[in-house]
């Protein structure tokens, strides 16, 4: 792992945003994950045109949410000092904080601004009373539609997992597109749809602080999951190699009628230069539930934290306070469609006529469900998806997966309580 970062480093300082060694610039080097809407070089050129005296070195991370975290952690258990700023998942903060990678930034982000951020992201950033990373875009899960085919066929969009089942092979068999593409593949972004079909199942698999993953209602939903690929066959049996952007390239290429991915989606659907094929024919609604329950979309997004062992903290503190403001957000929201994390961006006519959903979707935003905080939910997140993975793939039944998780995961709780 250690060696494939060192390319990634050298690459970046070589070809990068640019030439890093200018004389009299100071450089910030930024770890962040592989943008497919240009919006991050973009970013960072108005920022060194704002403040020419700095110098953004950006090093781009894989796409995987688990790859990333394993470089990371690789990299900063060596109290390497070559990278400042790591834009860590909201899932990571914690657990960097217990293990002291990164520092608190209460003296530096006041209370006073953060009452300007949405409370979700906040509260995900804050580990024993101290704020160590600030919310630079969240997520939210949502699902995607083919408004033109569902108009077509006098559709109204799903919103339970049968009205779902029902349209998709419906429009797979006249149409000839996949019915359903979303992320199955053995990584982070598993556990995000596991946990979005359990809460849409009025379950949980976290009671009263404890985990319990193998109760009926996550059985339940697992077990739908399972179907989707293998009995009604409304997704492709590849679907369980996906990441977001191969079932997201799938989607906007338009070989899917539905589509379960993050906001960034709608800008890349919207535009023909990056390949789409369905501009104008997407709409958005929340992610479909069990009859009798309610919709839930699991609280996602990436945070921008200073590494212990930068040697260039203020500086890096200067660019995360641009990428965090009011101008940066709007840019990113708008090229990037990434969800702000300032409440006000929510209110720019712009934006808004950009991704007119936001206006809609603010209270399903503002309302997503965190995923378990814990210094060691990396732990248990990985042996998660590998239980998980085991009854997509039918090496396992649902029960046996579910119940070899819980087993695991106690095990691993069990040695970290003192």
């Amino acid at each position: 792992m250690r060696p494939y970062l060192f390319i990634l480093i050298f690459l970046a300082l070589i070809v990068g945003c640019g030439p890093p060694n200018k004389v009299g610039k100071e450089q910030i080097t930024w770890a962040v994950g592989k943008d497919a809407t240009g919006a991050q070089g973009e970013l960072i050129k108005l920022f060194e045109s704002k403040y020419p005296a700095y110098k953004v070195n950006m090093i781009e991370m894989p796409e995987s949410a688990s790859t990333q975290h394993d470089s990371y952690v690789t990299y900063l258990s060596t109290a390497d000092s070559s990278i400042d700023i790591y834009t860590i998942d909201v899932i990571w903060p914690a657990e960097f904080a217990a293990a002291e990678w990164i520092i608190p930034l209460d003296d530096y982000f006041g209370p006073i601004k953060e009452t300007d951020f949405l409370k979700g992201p906040i509260d995900a950033c804050i580990y024993q009373g101290k704020l160590y990373a600030i919310p630079w875009f969240t997520d939210a899960g949502v699902l995607y539609y083919r408004k033109d085919i569902l108009r077509e066929e006098k559709l109204t969009p799903p919103r339970t997992w049968q009205e779902l089942i029902d349209q998709a092979m419906k429009l797979q068999e006249k149409y000839k597109v996949h019915g359903f593409v979303f992320q199955a593949q053995q990584y982070e972004g598993l556990i995000c749809n596991f946990l979005e079909y359990v809460w849409g199942n009025g379950g949980s698999i976290e009671y009263n602080g404890k985990f319990d993953i193998a109760n009926p209602r996550a059985r339940q939903a697992l077990q739908f999951m399972v179907d989707i690929i293998h009995k009604y066959e409304i997704a492709p049996e590849g679907v369980i190699t996906y990441k977001e952007e191969e079932s997201r390239q799938i989607f906007t290429s338009g070989r899917a009628a539905f589509h379960r991915n993050w906001p960034y989606v709608w800008a890349i659907a919207q535009n023909e230069a990056k390949g789409s094929m369905v501009k104008d024919k997407v709409g958005i609604i929340p992610m479909v539930h069990n009859a009798g329950c309610k919709s839930s979309s699991v609280l996602g997004g990436w945070n921008l934290a200073i590494s212990k062992y930068s040697k260039n903290k203020q500086a890096a503190w200067k660019f995360i306070e641009f990428l965090s403001s009011y101008e940066a957000q709007k840019l990113y929201a708008i090229k990037g469609g990434r969800l702000p994390t300032r409440k006000d961006v929510y209110q720019d006519e712009e934006v808004l006529r950009f991704a007119p959903h936001y206006r809609d979707f603010y209270q399903v935003f503002i309302n997503a469900r965190p995923r378990p905080v814990s210094p060691y939910y990396s732990q248990i997140s990985d042996l998660l998806q590998i239980e998980l993975h085991q009854a997509l793939t039918l090496r396992k039944t649902v029960e046996e997966a579910l119940i070899d998780a819980s087993k695991k995961i106690e095990e691993v709780v069990r040695q970290q309580v003192p």
